[in-house]
């Protein structure tokens, strides 16, 4: 059995540098995400990167410093199951209040492979007026976890 590709979102990697694994003391988490960009296993949509650019910090240099390794552009194939995602979740994205509009692409890129991607994110589930990302893979198909979870799928131990 093939391991797990992964296609994470902004929220995994926001909530892993600035609230858990800070750099400062688990660059080891870092190192570790770079292997598994090196083996192809862990992707983010451009529109992630695009995402992490409005802020312009620290990850999204180390973002950036990954660019062709990590990020993946829209090709047809994605830009039809956004199609299909916002044709059949409208509320995923606020469009008043402008948020989550990577979030499509995130379970795009995931759901255009075969067997899925396993989506990474931080997203809890919403309401069924305003669906999240574990919502819309659920009901997809598509299996989604967080950031933690990748680490212990993964088997890292530290120490």
């Amino acid at each position: 059995m093939a391991p797990p590709i992964y296609s994470i979102d902004s929220s995994a990697l926001i909530h892993g540098w600035q609230r858990v694994y800070r750099p400062k003391n688990f660059g080891f988490v870092w190192d570790r995400l770079d292997l598994l960009i090196e083996e192809g296993r862990l992707r983010a949509s451009v529109e992630v990167l695009n995402e992490l650019e409005k802020k312009d910090d620290e990850l999204y240099a180390w973002c950036k410093d990954r660019r062709e390794a990590l990020f993946v552009e829209i090709d047809d194939s994605c830009q039809t199951q956004v199609g299909y995602i916002m044709g059949t979740y409208p509320r995923l994205v606020d469009t008043v209040k402008g948020r989550s509009g990577g979030d499509p692409f995130v379970i795009a890129l995931a759901a255009t492979t075969n067997p899925p991607m396993t989506v990474v994110t931080e997203e809890h589930p919403g309401k069924k007026d305003s669906p999240k990302i574990p919502d819309v893979c659920l009901a997809e198909g598509i299996p989604c976890i967080g950031l933690a979870d990748m680490i212990e799928q993964e088997d890292w131990k530290f120490g």
